[in-house]
């Protein structure tokens, strides 16, 4: 079975369970979990959520099944590992600082 990856987009962690193996799913992080684990938390690739909101704990009751999907939504799951080691973006007109390097050599110090 493959793996996807699930990033945590809320501003809660999660933990949740699947064949008796837990997964944590830490809040701003990405996460490499088996589809089938996936599929039985989150009801990837299954149209009808209700279930899984309610295993999650996001709904109670069916009218809180839009505030419900607007959490599950925080959860973004992506069968491509995210990109690593992306540039960071410069900050315009800031210049970095030259650092000067010193000719390797002999420290001579006087004898007292």
């Amino acid at each position: 079975m493959s793996d996807v990856w699930v990033t945590n987009e809320s501003d809660k962690d999660l933990i949740a369970s699947y064949a008796y193996v837990e997964y944590k799913f830490p809040k701003g992080k990405t996460v490499q979990v088996p589809l089938g684990a996936v599929r039985h938390i989150f009801g990837y690739m299954d149209p009808n959520k209700e279930p899984y909101l309610a295993y999650l704990g996001f709904i109670r009751l069916h009218s809180e099944l839009e505030e419900g999907l607007k959490r599950l939504a925080k959860f973004k799951i992506s069968e491509q590992p995210p990109e690593q080691n992306r540039s960071l973006p410069s900050a315009v007109g800031v210049i970095p600082l030259r650092i000067e390097k010193s000719a390797g050599g002999k420290v001579n110090s006087k004898a007292a």
